[in-house]
């Protein structure tokens, strides 16, 4: 029989030995973070099944696109540990689920783990650290931090935002508009919702205070026609 917590021990190495060089945000600590935020949804979910969401939080990146080598880690690793063929699809379609490049604008899930694995890793893509890790990833790829003459797109599909993502032609600021900002409300749990408020309020301070600095009126017009004039209000 399987022990499920030296399971989940050891695939916290595992997965620390991946991510560990990782310099676009997506290293070991991104990990922990999205676990953490894991932990603290489940709190609120007693039915869901605690081991697949905590082997779909640790695994959640392996193979991740933006780290460069897809090479279908997670199934291997997951076979090396000897679980049913079912476990193992289960953790993996929940993984593959999860991506912004899948969901979109509306991402829509049927079951609670997907759901929880959803929002723990969106959670770490807003508020200070979804700021510190969007420069990151912009620096990672050689993107400029911000071109004030570039202004975002205000009608964005999922096409579109796939396209933008790939390329090396957008300045970092702009995909705070494009995704980081409109996160918030597409999060599947109370907890998550929760969660989320404060941090996205932090984005809209910064991104405030970043457009006040060089007096960049329209960009402020931008985010107010984005937002609501509302939204802006958590900082006072």
């Amino acid at each position: 029989m399987i022990n499920e917590h030296e399971l989940i021990q050891q695939t916290f190495a595992f997965v620390k030995n991946i991510h560990q060089k990782d310099f676009s945000g997506h290293d070991f600590e991104h990990i922990k973070r999205v676990w953490h935020n894991g932990q603290l949804i489940l709190a609120d979910k007693n039915h869901a099944e605690r081991f697949i969401v905590e082997m779909a939080l640790l695994l959640h990146d392996v193979d991740d696109y933006k780290l460069g080598d897809n090479t279908n880690r997670g199934y291997t690793y997951l076979k090396q540990c000897n679980l049913d063929e079912s476990v193992i699809q289960r953790i993996l379609t929940i993984i593959d689920s999860i991506g912004f490049s899948k969901t979109g604008y509306n991402p829509q899930f049927s079951d609670i783990e997907t759901k929880i694995v959803y929002d723990a890793d969106k959670l770490d893509a807003i508020g200070a650290f979804g700021i510190a890790r969007a420069f990151a990833y912009g620096g990672a790829k050689s993107r400029p931090l911000f071109i004030a003459e570039r202004l975002p797109s205000q009608d964005l599909d999922l096409e579109a935002y796939a396209a933008n993502a790939k390329s090396g032609d957008n300045h970092t600021v702009i995909h705070f508009f494009e995704k980081l900002l409109r996160l918030p409300d597409l999060m599947q749990t109370k907890r998550g919702k929760a969660l989320a408020k404060p941090r996205k309020a932090t984005m809209i301070n910064f991104l405030s205070a970043l457009f006040a600095e060089q007096e960049l009126d329209d960009w402020q017009k931008y985010l107010d026609l984005l937002l609501g004039d509302s939204i802006r209000k958590p900082s006072t």
